[in-house]
């Protein structure tokens, strides 16, 4: 296809060969609502504010963004459509050839239609209407606002991951749910068909067939059980055959945990035995793409370098990535922690900052100090919590949840705690990472910036983490216009090195014998104003050895 862009198959969780990749030049226009037009050219799935994307403009509250691409196809009988979009920021409305066909609410998450009934011959033309309030309104938005300045950065608006065309048969696979069991040397496997009807289907692992049931959870136990693990990253690659539809996917044997040691101290676990959760904080921003990766090379070479580092772990941090991504860090070996895209109202600074320097917290009953103020904002993001945790539930490396960060939006984290270990039993979940802190959970998450971080046993006996700290800067001025931000500076990769070697000999080793079980270093890269990345915004430059951050990471075991 012209201009074709992404055009690795986006889902390698559940992979047809009949399948069209729609990135690409597609038609665009924006206007206050009164009238559409289509003006201008714009490179999918990269968001309008990209410079990747051709248009470079933030699109406003008060405006709506056209999209427009016709697709030729030859309509098959006996077969169906499904068009899907990946992630579109943030409100949708979908027609095909002049039809509305649905609506969708959300800037994270995919959406898919049937467009079967409304291709005529010789192909379909899309219309894909989208409105982004960002910050105007309470939804969930991650780091995005309309006026970027410290740790909050531009906002992007419309398709900013890959959209795709697949041919189906009448019924076909539409998700398959994997669960794997370590302790019993299985995997659970729930194919689900489009019509929920019971049928026979056969999977095929490890060049063996067995029969299996859709609709239900099967049972497929390993004869000779190969663990994955950040030193071995094993897959698993199968494959499903329901009637005339056939579906490869991957998955990976492994057992995220808490254990007690021999000393009665909480430790995380990987396959039964302790391990130091040694991790990097990812934003998932790049210079001239925003949250969209450029390639998928670009997300190779992110995730190999942060190997290359020694590190074993990386915190997502508030952002869902394509299904690519995951992929390639189950692939190549790397423990991820996921966050929720937190929102809610504006951030209130005093709810923020004041336990950076204090131990004080606040009790989430009280969620409209924490920017959350109506019931339908918590019923919205609780919903979302869902939705998210059961889209990634099968992918093989995130060991944890991360479910607020910073007090942002917190509401009834205890509550929310017994609903996503009822969702998920697989992992562990931080529930109120870095403060306001209400006292269960397996977890004491600490983020600790402008001072020495202080190890403490928790009076619960909770598993200890420290779940953010670093932040150095490296002398750089900000490559854009807002005023640059980091936590502390040095002047050259030299001295940042030496700097973050005393910080963890100083906040991290001496803890690990008494109980610190991770540690997750502000950060992977620059984003926009905040210079505080391990590599420079556009990737060009590593600011540090990677040999000497390799050295110091092998320091980091649990004996």
């Amino acid at each position: 296809m012209e201009n074709m862009i992404l055009g690795e198959h986006p889902r390698p969780d559940m992979k047809r060969k009949d399948i069209t990749v729609l990135n690409g030049l597609w038609e665009y226009g924006v206007s206050d609502g009164r009238r559409e037009e289509f003006d201008r050219e714009i490179l999918v799935p990269f968001s309008a504010e990209s410079e990747l994307s051709g248009i470079k403009r933030t699109l406003m509250p008060d405006e709506t963004a056209y999209y427009r691409k016709n697709v030729p196809l030859r309509k098959e009988e006996g077969f169906r459509y499904i068009l899907t979009f990946l992630a579109v920021d943030y409100y949708s409305k979908l027609f095909i050839n002049g039809r509305e066909i649905l609506k969708h609410e959300g800037g994270y998450l995919p959406f898919s239609a049937d467009i079967t009934d409304y291709i005529q011959n010789g192909g379909f033309e899309i219309k894909l209407y989208v409105t982004d309030p960002t910050d105007s309104e309470a939804i969930e938005r991650g780091k995005q606002t309309l006026h970027p300045h410290r740790i909050w950065y531009p906002a992007q608006s419309g398709i900013w991951q890959s959209v795709y065309l697949e041919k189906v048969p009448d019924s076909y696979i539409e998700k398959i749910i994997v669960k794997p069991d370590w302790d019993d040397s299985s995997f659970k496997i729930l194919p689900v068909s489009n019509k929920r009807e019971r049928g026979k289907a056969t999977l095929e692992i490890e060049e063996r067939e067995y029969e299996i049931e859709m609709d239900a959870i099967n049972t497929i136990r390993i004869k000779a059980p190969h663990p994955w693990s950040p030193d071995d990253p094993f897959i698993y690659y199968f494959k499903i055959r329901y009637g005339n539809d056939e579906v490869e996917s991957y998955t990976a044997l492994r057992k995220f945990s808490i254990i007690t040691d021999e000393h009665g101290r909480r430790r995380l676990a990987l396959n039964g035995k302790a391990i130091f959760h040694h991790g990097i904080l990812d934003q998932g921003y790049m210079k001239k793409s925003l949250l969209t990766y450029e390639s998928d090379e670009a997300i190779i070479k992110d995730l190999l370098m942060v190997k290359a580092m020694g590190f074993n772990t990386v915190r997502k941090h508030i952002k869902i990535e394509s299904p690519r991504w995951y992929y390639h860090a189950t692939r190549i070996g790397l423990i991820v922690w996921q966050d929720m895209v937190n929102g809610g109202a504006g951030y209130r600074d005093f709810a923020v900052t004041l336990p950076l320097f204090t131990t004080s917290f606040l009790k989430d009953k009280r969620c409209y100090l924490l920017s959350r103020r109506s019931e339908e904002e918590k019923r919205r993001y609780e919903s979302f919590i869902k939705e998210s945790i059961m889209y990634l539930y099968s992918v093989p490396c995130i060991g944890m949840w991360c479910i607020f960060n910073e007090g942002w939006g917190q509401f009834d984290s205890s509550r929310i705690l017994e609903e996503v270990k009822k969702l998920d039993d697989t992992r562990t979940i931080d529930i109120t990472s870095g403060w306001h802190d209400q006292g269960d959970g397996d977890f004491l998450s600490k983020h600790v910036y402008f001072h020495p971080y202080k190890f403490k046993k928790d009076k619960k006996g909770r598993c200890i983490i420290l779940s953010e700290f670093g932040g150095i800067g490296m002398g750089e001025e900000s490559e854009v216009k807002a005023k640059k931000f980091t936590y502390e500076d040095v002047s050259d990769g030299d001295e940042l090195l030496e700097g973050i070697r005393k910080m963890y000999e100083r906040d991290v080793i001496p803890y690990i014998e008494k109980g610190l079980s991770a540690s997750i270093y502000t950060q992977l890269s620059d984003v926009e104003q905040e210079t505080n990345g391990l590599v420079t915004y556009d990737r060009s430059k590593i600011k540090v050895s990677v040999k000497g951050m390799k050295a110091l990471s092998e320091r980091l075991i649990i004996h």
